[in-house]
């Protein structure tokens, strides 16, 4: 089964450098096999299908796109200014506390 999106992937290369920096080693020492292009995209990353070299197993590999932490902290930052604001008009803030759940999903981000 095949995974579809419309966000394009970017250049392997700088994924594959990604990949042997957060691992610290090569990636033909982790993997046997590994895709030369992406499997599927999306906004935040890439995954590939890889062979783990020690055991055989069949994992999928997903990196994150370049910057993708400093574009979706100023995002984060934006939208809780924005629900700071909100908090100004009870009719709208006494249905949703737009703060807590932006912290919420801020805290599982960054964890």
């Amino acid at each position: 089964q095949k995974l579809y999106d419309k966000v394009p992937s970017y250049d392997s290369k700088i994924a594959f450098a990604t990949m042997e920096r957060e691992l610290g080693k090569p990636v033909d020492e982790i993997f046997s096999y590994i895709t030369p292009e992406p499997v599927a995209a999306a906004s935040l990353g890439q995954v590939y299908q890889a062979t783990l070299r020690s055991t055989g197993e069949t994992v999928a590999v997903k990196v994150q796109r370049p910057q993708v932490l400093e574009t979706v902290s100023l995002d984060l930052y934006l939208a809780r200014q924005a629900g700071l604001f909100v908090r100004n008009f009870p009719a709208l803030s006494d249905r949703l506390d737009a703060v807590a759940l932006l912290d919420e999903f801020a805290y599982r981000f960054y964890q």
